[in-house]
């Protein structure tokens, strides 16, 4: 039994020293410019790849420790469905149509790097705000519907706030606003879906539609004409209104399983016994 215990203990080490390294790597990646590549660009995505699947283990492995098990067959897929169409519409149709993005970058490396670049960015960042702090935040919380919007809006928020690490501008104020919202929109994706895989999916969707053309990426600039910013503001707006509404009638069951998934004790609170009969 001791000799049980003292691996226990030991493997219990090696998890979190593991961990922390990788955690270590992340941030030391982000700073740290290496020459895999001599173009600049190619470069410059393949170090982001490397750098954030160092997150994705780290988040993955803490994920597992904490017991969240949001690994599993997804539910409710049809719930994919408005949280993709809201990823896809973050694509500029509009501008792209008239004529006024091209794409600059048109090797195939190119596009499989930029591609492999949102993937890894996606899954990194649902792993840490959706997987571990949505996570942590409903086990602190009350445990009943109230304290699950609370996550779910609390978590939105740190996520939105995290971006003024790209330095404090008006940009970067709208980005935090955007990115609160879309925050949001991943976090009922899990709700619904109960799989961080589905979250990564939208996310990434998201990120690609967005910076596609982007000057940093593969494309001559993005533009938000009339048409891009009317279109975006529809499909937002209803799709929001969708989602707020299924999760004004969120049943109870519901939560109970996400809870358990969630690696959160989710029984029920017991009902206020009935009075008895005269």
């Amino acid at each position: 039994m001791q000799q049980n215990e003292k691996r226990k203990r030991i493997r219990n080490v090696i998890e979190i020293v593991i961990i922390a390294v990788l955690c270590a790597l992340t941030v030391v990646l982000d700073f740290l410019p290496i020459p895999y590549l001599k173009d600049e660009f190619r470069n410059r995505m393949l170090g982001k790849i490397i750098q954030q699947s160092c997150g994705i283990a780290a988040g993955i492995l803490l994920m597992l420790r904490l017991n969240i098990k949001l690994f599993g067959r997804p539910q409710k897929l049809l719930y994919l469905i408005p949280c993709m169409l809201v990823a896809i519409d973050n694509f500029q149709f509009s501008a792209y149509f008239q004529g006024e993005m091209q794409l600059v970058r048109t090797a195939p490396l190119d596009f499989i790097l930029f591609s492999g670049y949102c993937l890894t960015v996606g899954l990194f960042e649902e792993c840490i705000f959706r997987g571990v702090i949505f996570s942590i935040l409903a086990g602190l919380l009350p445990n009943n519907k109230k304290g699950l919007v609370l996550s779910l809006i609390t978590s939105s928020l740190v996520f939105g706030l995290a971006h003024l690490l790209n330095g404090f501008s008006l940009a970067t104020l709208l980005q935090v606003g955007y990115t609160t919202l879309t925050g949001a929109l991943f976090g009922f994706c899990l709700i619904k879906t109960k799989n961080i895989f589905c979250c990564a999916m939208v996310h990434s969707v998201y990120n690609f539609c967005g910076l596609l053309f982007d000057k940093q990426m593969l494309g001559s600039g993005v533009e938000f004409d009339l048409g891009t910013i009317l279109t975006m503001v529809i499909v937002c707006v209803s799709v929001g209104v969708f989602l707020l509404i299924k999760l004004i009638l969120y049943k109870e069951e519901e939560r109970v399983v996400l809870y358990e998934k969630l690696g959160v004790r989710a029984i029920k609170e017991p009902k206020e016994s009935t009075k008895s009969e005269e």
